[in-house]
């Protein structure tokens, strides 16, 4: 079966709250390589073990990347860490056929839509994802209507973080709700919506926004960690996204880990009880479709 992780990211080792493994701290260029190929070579053997074909790495918002250690100046040694965009660009030069490109922007700088266009023309970006939280914007912003626009035109999914975030450096809370992706998808129909996490901690209303836009597709990545910190009642997580299929159906659901691999993965999916033909869509053929991979 093909298995495709439509939400990770590059490592983001010493992090709290993100990753509590250890970091090192480069002191020249060569050992900013050294690092990187071990960190790559870390996530292929991890892909290999859960059965992975392949992943689409998300960039990390660029303003704030340096506080995880992308585009990081390190003073002591008068170096420069490469920037998230710049990590997955050279992860898919080594794999060419294991990683897949996902930009994240700030829709509201000027220049957003000349670089995105750069990224996917270029680069070979396939998708573009919005912290609208993070940018204190709602995703019906008219102000972002012409960074729509230039996704349409280069036809490619526009993901929004939806929910709880674990770390306030990152997310507000309000904007990260979905509701408001109701009005974009309706004002946008011809824009391919990616709701990253199904609408977190909302997914009773990004399940039902999803039902009635049919330009929205759901990941569930995360979805694992979410239902741990519901506080009642409980949530079971396969119970979840069982019924995130029966009501959404299996077309619409992308398989995802963000980074939690050992939590969620293709044997965690087995489990559920899915019929094979909706098992087969929701952890790789939807993405590979979505995305146009390997095309």
């Amino acid at each position: 079966m093909l298995v495709i992780d439509s939400h990770a990211h590059p490592p983001r080792k010493g992090v709290p709250g993100i990753d509590n493994r250890p970091r090192t701290i480069p002191k020249s260029l060569e050992q900013i390589d050294k690092i990187f190929i071990e960190d790559v070579n870390e996530i292929i053997e991890d892909m290999d073990r859960h059965q992975v074909d392949a992943k689409v790495m998300i960039a990390m918002p660029p303003d704030i990347e340096k506080d995880f250690h992308y585009g990081e100046y390190i003073p002591e040694y008068g170096i420069t860490t490469m920037t998230s965009h710049e990590w997955i660009s050279r992860a898919i030069a080594l794999y060419p056929n294991r990683f897949f490109a996902c930009a994240c922007l700030n829709p509201l700088e000027e220049n957003s839509r000349e670089e995105l266009e750069d990224l996917v023309v270029n680069k070979g970006f396939r998708e573009v994802k919005i912290h609208q939280a993070h940018y204190r914007f709602e995703v019906n912003d008219k102000r972002v209507y012409p960074f729509y626009e230039k996704c349409i035109e280069l036809d490619i999914p526009v993901a929004f973080h939806t929910g709880f975030s674990p770390v306030q450096l990152i997310d507000r809370y309000i904007p990260a709700m979905p509701h408001n992706i109701d009005e974009l998808a309706y004002d946008f129909p011809n824009l391919k919506i990616n709701m990253c996490h199904g609408g977190g901690n909302w997914y009773q209303d990004g399940i039902m926004i999803a039902l009635r836009n049919a330009n929205i597709m759901i990941d569930i990545a995360g979805i694992t960690d979410l239902c741990e910190k519901m506080v009642y009642p409980r949530v079971d997580a396969k119970d979840l996204i069982r019924r995130f299929v029966e009501i959404l159906g299996a077309d619409r659901i992308l398989f995802g880990t963000d980074n939690m691999d050992d939590e969620i993965n293709y044997k965690f999916m087995q489990e559920i009880g899915l019929a094979d033909a909706d098992l087969e869509k929701i952890m790789g053929l939807n993405v590979k479709r979505y995305l146009r991979l390997w095309e």
